[in-house]
């Protein structure tokens, strides 16, 4: 194949696996809400809205860098020459699938009620719509604040702004933030965007209650209305903060060490013992690469944790479920790092294994958590009777088949589409 023939399939091959993952999230999503939304009361239904909001704005404040940086395509883009109107689309684009995966199950929410299917109709739109604008205000607000942040961070990674931290990281015995210096503007701006978004949320909340469901558009409509302004000024420099972003996105992530988010060491070869021998190098590397990037661990426990908490609490069962499949899919979901270009090169990847021996890896990789999360299930269903062992069991079948299956798909969006391509 030539070369411009390779650099379509990867092309493609990458959209391929992005469209996967965010179509797995939409499912997952989507029959989250319906499970959620099914017989309840208006009142109910208005503030699992709410929460839901709330989700969307966790989610919006921590995405933008993850979804959109470093640009992997950016020398072809460098080579097309794009206008600044052309790079903002295309960034939108790219931002547009995280956007709509936490927009449109807000309407299974509002409107899915079987057997009241005209019950409060007009008052379900109004605070859906009122909730919508919110949440694409917020997903806008962010995008505009990541996308521009390159010369703010090169600014603090250069020691020329930001001597508050600095003086502040030189006296205290913590240390600072386990990243590098120009990443500090970033986790500023998550919790500047988060802190936003709750007060939007409030405020659309208290209008609804207090004043009118119309009023409740308020809040939302304007942060949506400032996220566009701000876009529009940013437009005739866009290329600017573009690249600048891009290119100290990539110095920061090609340097000695990269951005270290644990001092614990990684994963030893001796404790992936139980993985079947053909397998256990590339199973040993996968894992060490992801507890590099991801600690995945912490984020289990406090999975495990709140899943306690609800058991204790006595939670409603179809909440339980929930946040159930939830983590399922999100401890699963990881994976996909493992088929991006940073750390599965094709070629690299071609020359090591089979396509079938590598969702053979993810699969096994997928399955470091499900042991604990068995005995988690179990230990919960013995201390209260609102969790059976056989519904123990039945949870820990659906993590390993949604090992399997979140497996194949990253394993067939990359190198069985990729070894297609190079074999026609």
């Amino acid at each position: 194949m030539s070369r411009p023939g390779r650099r379509f399939a990867l092309k493609q091959g990458g959209r391929a696996v992005r469209r996967g993952a965010y179509g797995l999230l939409f499912v997952v999503l989507g029959y989250a809400c319906l499970l959620v939304a099914a017989g309840v009361d208006l009142e109910t239904r208005i503030k699992l809205l709410r929460y839901w909001t709330l989700l969307a704005t966790a989610v919006y404040a921590i995405a933008v860098p993850h979804v959109l940086l470093p640009e992997g395509h950016l020398a072809m883009l460098q080579r097309l020459n794009r206008k600044p109107r052309g790079l903002l689309v295309h960034q939108l684009r790219a931002w547009s699938g995280v956007l709509t995966a936490f927009v449109v199950p807000g309407f299974a929410l509002a409107f899915y009620d079987p057997g009241r299917w005209g019950d409060g109709l007009s008052v379900k739109a109004l605070y859906l719509g009122a909730d919508l604008l919110v949440a694409l205000g917020v997903g806008l607000y962010s995008f505009g604040r990541y996308v521009n942040i390159g010369p703010t961070s090169q600014a603090w990674q250069e020691r020329k702004r930001g001597g508050w931290y600095h003086a502040l990281k030189a006296h205290s015995s913590g240390g600072g933030f386990a990243v590098p210096d120009g990443l500090v503007p970033a986790l500023l701006v998550t919790q500047q965007v988060f802190g936003v978004g709750i007060l939007v949320v409030a405020a659309s909340a208290y209008a609804g209650l207090y004043a009118s469901p119309v009023l409740a558009w308020g809040p939302g409509a304007v942060l949506l209305g400032w996220a566009v302004a701000k876009l529009g000024r940013l437009l005739p420099s866009y290329d600017h903060a573009f690249y600048a972003t891009n290119a100290f996105y990539q110095e920061v992530f090609r340097s000695k060490g990269g951005v270290r988010l644990s001092d614990r060491e990684p994963i030893p070869y001796r404790a992936v013992y139980w993985v079947p021998r053909r397998w256990t190098p590339a199973v040993w590397a996968s894992l060490r690469q992801l507890d590099r990037a991801l600690p995945l661990g912490r984020f289990i426990a406090l999975g495990h944790a709140a899943l306690w908490l609800l058991f204790f609490q006595d939670a409603d069962a179809d909440v339980i479920a929930v946040v159930l499949v939830l983590f399922i899919a999100a401890k699963n979901g990881t994976a996909f790092l493992l088929v991006t270009p940073s750390f599965a090169p094709f070629p690299f990847q071609a020359m090591r294994q089979r396509p079938a021996a590598w969702m053979a890896t993810r699969f096994f990789v997928n399955l470091r958590w499900t042991l604990p999360f068995l005995g988690s299930l179990v230990l919960i269903a013995v201390l209260d009777p609102a969790l059976g062992v056989v519904e123990a069991l039945g949870w820990t079948g659906l993590d390993v088949a949604f090992a399997l299956l979140t497996a194949f798909l990253f394993t067939y969006g990359t190198e069985f589409r990729y070894r297609n391509r190079y074999a026609a």
